[in-house]
């Protein structure tokens, strides 16, 4: 078999140690700066470089050589005095046995490895020249196309899914080798693809190298993967010049039909190119996260076990909870709306002329109930998470110490002290006592004639249900509630709880932020952000001082 070259290890700065298989998809994520391209140019530096290369993240990288050296030897060509394998000048055949046997790839890595970056992927559209296919191996991708009318089509159906056209290869331009974009011309009868009729009709569509960088960049990345005999193909940013349905599209094909004998490593700053991977429920994709702390990159892999638990779950598949994993820190709220209040606050709070927000991501996960999940998935790949719960947060015990489990907080710390809250409350009078529920629920209930049962009447009753505790009290005014024991208690947990990152809205819930507006949810955010001075208004500044402290937590 063809030899190849594989990387089956690699250490890094923080001391982490990560195996690799011959078939993975390596996906490196992380906030800006935080190193993932660098891991690439490191990776390619440590193939190509003569000398050992100055390392920035890698401590170590090694490699698996398999195959007979004596094939690629065969694809060398004597011409004018050289040997030539490729683009690559050998003065003597042997050299090759040594460099292999040496393990030495300094003159022979363009033959395994190819590190795509924007720039070669945007040239990789040029035509290349002509070539003899009975005489000359093809050097280019291009030109492999030229010679196999299979892979041509294979890659004009990823072309025509992305872009809805053809990539059809021109093999009667003379001296090169031209891809034009379009709707393939039809054969008529007699003609064939060199015919002068239908070469005119071909040549009439525009070429590849003429159209936008995204066009370009999504088929410089197919040309390689699906083209080139390279064992490892580096790809930097491929989500580059892609509208993010392309992007997501790009990751499917990657993961669905990459070839079997060909290593991927990946540096992604796109949510959408990480989802069309996980959508392809490939065994072989493992996302690294990069967080950088000072000189340190510390590396956070998620292998593929997890990586497909994570994904089953319908609530992070349709979010973009897989944003979190290119910012800073995330903070994951209950709803929508909490997310937009929260961030506008956090951006009202960076109004300056040179005043930048903080890399802070606010995302929601559908209600508290689902607080734990949202946090464990983020968690598991270190990314810096805070939640933001309101007051009722603490009506339900085992709720509640979910919550805190998954933030990893020692239930025991808090235990007495929300024993006494609870005990606190259940003395309190609620708004509604029992009698008085049933009454209002039957006032409802006699008053619906028609089918099916209106919904604002449903609302109605939802509302009366939530009035027979003193939680609806609670929610309205928050903390003050408290008093006594039960005050010191809330402090104690809200202490506790915000150290590890889970924020209780003090005023209760996020309405009462702005007691003018009366309204509720959407309607109460959309007037907030629409007619309220969110830097300056003298009502929001509990709600800034609120988080303003998450941000610096």
């Amino acid at each position: 078999m063809r030899p190849e070259v594989y990387i089956k290890q690699i250490a890094f700065n923080d001391s982490s140690v990560f195996d690799f298989d011959k078939k993975d998809i390596v996906v490196f994520t992380g906030a800006n700066n935080a190193g993932k391209s660098q891991v690439l140019r490191e990776i390619m530096r440590s193939f190509a470089s003569v000398s050992s290369p100055t390392k920035v993240i890698t401590t170590d990288i090694n490699a698996e050589y398999i195959g007979d050296i004596s094939e690629l030897k065969s694809e060398a060509k004597y011409m004018n005095g050289q040997y030539w394998l490729g683009n690559i000048q050998i003065n003597n055949l042997n050299y090759i046995d040594d460099w292999w046997n040496g393990r030495d790839l300094s003159t022979l890595s363009r033959c395994f490895v190819n590190h795509l970056t924007t720039e070669q992927r945007l040239h990789s559209a040029s035509p290349p020249s002509s070539f003899n296919q009975l005489e000359q191996l093809p050097l280019n991708p291009i030109q492999v196309l030229y010679a196999n009318d299979e892979k041509e089509s294979k890659l004009s159906s990823f072309f025509h899914k992305a872009f809805n056209n053809h990539i059809i290869v021109n093999r009667g331009a003379g001296n090169i080798i031209p891809l034009h974009v379009g709707e393939k011309p039809s054969m008529q009868h007699g003609e064939d693809r060199v015919s002068r009729s239908y070469l005119e009709r071909l040549s009439s569509l525009p070429q590849l190298q003429t159209q936008g960088d995204g066009m370009r960049s999504f088929t410089g990345i197919l040309l390689d993967v699906f083209t080139s005999k390279h064992s490892i193909t580096l790809i930097d940013e491929p989500e580059a010049f892609l509208h993010p349905p392309q992007a997501r599209l790009l990751g499917k094909m990657l993961a669905k039909n990459k070839p079997n004998d060909r290593q991927l490593f990946i540096s992604t700053h796109s949510e959408d190119f990480l989802k069309g991977l996980l959508d392809a429920d490939s065994d072989n994709v493992k996302i690294i996260r990069i967080n950088r702390e000072g000189n340190i990159n510390n590396m956070n892999l998620l292998d593929n076990e997890n990586i497909k638990l994570l994904w089953k779950d319908s609530i992070l598949r349709y979010s973009n909870i897989l944003s979190g994993l290119f910012h800073q820190k995330v903070v994951v709220c209950e709803s929508d709306t909490d997310c937009r209040f929260y961030q506008a606050v956090m951006n009202s709070l960076y109004d300056g002329e040179n005043e930048i927000s903080p890399d802070v991501l606010f995302t929601h996960c559908g209600g508290k109930d689902r607080l734990k999940v949202v946090i464990k998935a983020l968690k598991a790949l270190n990314v810096k998470t805070a939640a933001i719960a309101d007051i009722d947060v603490l009506n339900e015990k085992n709720k509640f110490k979910e919550i805190t489990d998954s933030l990893d907080l020692d239930w025991s710390t808090l235990d007495s002290n929300w024993n006494i809250i609870d005990e606190y409350v259940r003395t309190q009078r609620p708004q509604l006592d029992t009698d008085e529920v049933k009454a209002e629920i039957s006032k409802i209930l006699d008053s619906v004639k028609n089918n099916p049962f209106p919904k604002n009447e449903v609302e109605k009753i939802k509302k009366i249900l939530k009035n027979s505790t003193a939680w609806s009290k609670i929610k309205e005014v928050g903390k003050r509630f408290f008093s006594g024991d039960s005050y010191t208690a809330f402090n104690a947990i809200n202490d506790i709880c915000k150290s590890n990152g889970l924020h209780i809205v003090p005023v209760g819930e996020l309405e009462c932020f702005y007691k003018p507006n009366p309204s509720h949810g959407t309607k109460w955010v959309n007037e907030v952000l629409e007619n309220v001075d969110l830097k300056l208004d003298p009502e929001l500044k509990e709600a800034r001082e609120f988080i303003d402290e998450i941000i610096k937590a």
